[in-house]
């Protein structure tokens, strides 16, 4: 194969309108990285540009076949021969006539490469040319720009509809978030219960599966409980949780002697990485967001989250994605604030109570679009069937010819309509959610 390539070679230059380039038994076709469309023919006089389609056709399929048949090293033009890449082929045992039909002799062509080689702009030096391009990674096209620029509060972004799912998928950009690992000693292992108790049973319809998480332990406390003065701490960096709807933030403590340096705490909205946070149990600290202190502290009419229910048992109260709580008025007669909560319920805590000035990130966390099943099952949610789909056996909506109506219950025969579930009166409580919202 290379013996009847190299003589397809010859025979193409020996009929190819241009001439071909001489070099010590050599051919060079210098291609330009400018312009791609030319092919640069040198000969000793000097070098001139030709269009690619002048060659010969059988040139072209030959140096084709010598191309792919020995992988051949190409010439990279050096100083005033930078303007393309030379392609060489092993010199041939007999000498290579031009178009116009005269020969070169062995003598004649190694005289006229040496006074070639002192010119400067003959140049070259041999690299690896890869005959295929490299494939190109396949990357997630967006459609349309990012919005947001704050990595606590992400934008949704829908990707370029490519495929059906691709149409459909709507989630928040990730982008500016920390990439990398999250802090080894703030991790600990998980392990997927598939919605079992102890006693391997399924309490909890529609779990299972799903990737492998790792939980980050999260500090709700943010000051320990019999602590006096001020903590305060910086930002590193802000992290994605797949534990929680919120973003969690890492923060390094720099006041000393409190046990561990480092942190994970909730996210607040609209902090900055290397922003300093104070946090106190005991004085009064900057009003501003990601600052932690007593209800007693906070004025009228600032929102809050991560609220204490008892004092120093951490926070239980506003602590999803975008979710926040409203301080409507504090009574020290009584020990107790009054707060509004995100489902307009109006509920009592007291005083001493901590909580974290301004809302929790990731506020479109609840426009996002899974856009696909498989993506709920890397979730860890399994499918779930409807009641009107089972048989009787199963469930209360089951079975029946056609489609069947009545009041709404679950399998185990409770109204999931409109049914009250708070029993007696709680004296936290001022108004329930359910009156509020009539």
């Amino acid at each position: 194969a290379m013996l009847a390539a190299r003589r397809a070679v010859r025979h193409a230059a020996a009929a190819a309108s241009p001439p071909v380039a001489m070099r010590a038994n050599r051919i060079h076709l210098v291609l330009p990285s400018l312009r791609p469309h030319h092919i640069m023919s040198c000969s000793s006089a000097g070098s001139r540009s030709l269009p690619a389609t002048s060659l010969h056709p059988a040139l072209r399929s030959a140096v084709a076949m010598e191309t792919s048949s020995s992988k051949l090293l190409h010439q990279l033009s050096l100083g005033g021969a930078r303007s393309g890449t030379a392609m060489q082929f092993p010199s041939c045992t007999s000498p290579i006539g031009t178009g116009s039909g005269r020969s070169f002799s062995t003598e004649a062509a190694q005289e006229a490469h040496a006074s070639e080689e002192t010119a400067a702009s003959t140049q070259t030096a041999t690299v690896l040319y890869p005959l295929k391009p490299p494939k190109r990674k396949k990357t997630v096209t967006w459609y349309g720009t990012r919005i947001s620029t704050d990595p606590t509060c992400p934008s949704v972004i829908k990707r370029k509809p490519t495929t059906p799912s691709q149409r459909h998928t709507a989630i928040i950009d990730k982008e500016y978030l920390w990439k990398g690992r999250p802090l080894k000693s703030l991790t600990l292992g998980l392990r997927s219960k598939g919605g079992r108790n102890n006693t391997g049973r399924i309490t909890v319809r529609h779990r299972g599966g799903g990737n492998k998480r790792k939980y980050r332990i999260i500090d709700f406390h943010r000051a320990p409980p019999f602590h006096e003065g001020v903590i305060t701490n910086v930002v590193e960096r802000i992290e994605y949780d797949p534990n929680r709807s919120a973003l969690i933030a890492l923060l390094r403590r720099t006041t000393p002697g409190l046990g561990k340096a480092f942190s994970y705490i909730v996210c607040p909205l609209g902090i900055k990485i290397g922003q300093e946070l104070e946090s106190s149990r005991s004085q009064q600290v900057n009003l501003k967001e990601g600052n932690a202190m007593p209800l007693r502290f906070i004025q009228v009419g600032t929102l809050v989250h991560n609220i204490e229910m008892t004092p120093g048992r951490g926070a239980q109260l506003c602590r999803s994605a975008g979710t926040s709580a409203m301080l409507l008025e504090k009574d020290e007669a009584t020990g107790l604030a009054l707060l509004r909560m995100q489902s307009k319920e109006q509920r009592y805590v007291k005083l001493n109570c901590v909580a974290t000035i301004g809302r929790v990130s990731n506020p479109e966390h609840m426009n996002q679009s899974m856009g696909k099943a498989g993506r709920n099952r890397w979730k860890g949610k399994r499918p779930t069937v409807r009641g009107v789909a089972m048989n009787p056996i199963d469930h209360p909506h089951g079975g029946g010819e056609g489609k069947k109506s009545g009041r709404g219950v679950s399998p185990w025969g409770w109204n999931t309509k409109g049914y009250k579930t708070v029993r007696r009166k709680n004296p936290m409580i001022r108004m329930p959610r359910w009156k509020a919202k009539l």
